[in-house]
């Protein structure tokens, strides 16, 4: 009898804590409007740091680009400038060093549109910047989603060391941010 009571009194407490503890699925909080826009453009910059196999130095600079529009590659949009910040981010966040184009006029950098590099560009950026190496890369846009091309180029002669592409939804944060913009040259 006594062995009987103790296993009711160990089921007992087992039956309510479990009961008290929080169900992880239905206690989440619900998605902040663009967290997946972050969180697929990190994954493609941890994508590009895992396949490149030239070992990047993380203490010299690697330069962050804005995306162009593949269909004419002298436009962006603010959806390729604000994916080439927070792949600019993960960057900083995976321990490399990151050459900031916005701070002053050492770079051409286009109003409106961002700073794109075309590769007659390459050559001039390493040598102004100092930079080992740059993130460059490419969006389209069809009807439902954007495709991203991203490339992690070698700095001095603009050599692809690797390439990463991937898939952006399209939402209505992101479909707000695709209207191109014009290129205009600042110096």
């Amino acid at each position: 009898m006594k062995s009987i009571n103790i296993l009711i009194s160990c089921l007992a407490v087992i039956f309510v804590t479990a009961c008290g503890s929080p169900n992880p699925v239905l206690t989440k909080s619900p998605k902040t409007p663009g967290t997946e826009l972050i969180v697929s453009n990190y994954r493609a910059m941890d994508q590009l740091l895992q396949k490149n196999q030239t070992g990047l130095n993380p203490a010299k600079p690697v330069l962050v680009t804005s995306l162009a529009d593949l269909n004419n590659l002298e436009l962006s949009s603010p959806l390729g400038r604000v994916t080439s910040e927070q792949l600019a981010s993960r960057l900083v966040g995976s321990g490399y060093a990151v050459v900031e184009v916005n701070m002053g006029n050492r770079l051409r950098i286009n109003r409106g549109t961002g700073q794109l590099i075309l590769s007659r560009d390459v050559r001039e950026l390493s040598r102004k910047s100092g930079a080992q190496a740059v993130v460059a890369g490419t969006f389209t846009v069809s009807h439902d989603d954007i495709f991203v091309n991203l490339k992690l180029l070698r700095a001095d002669d603009g050599r692809v060391l690797t390439a990463h592409d991937y898939v952006l939804k399209m939402d209505e944060n992101v479909r707000s941010m695709v209207t191109p913009v014009r290129h205009y040259t600042v110096y």
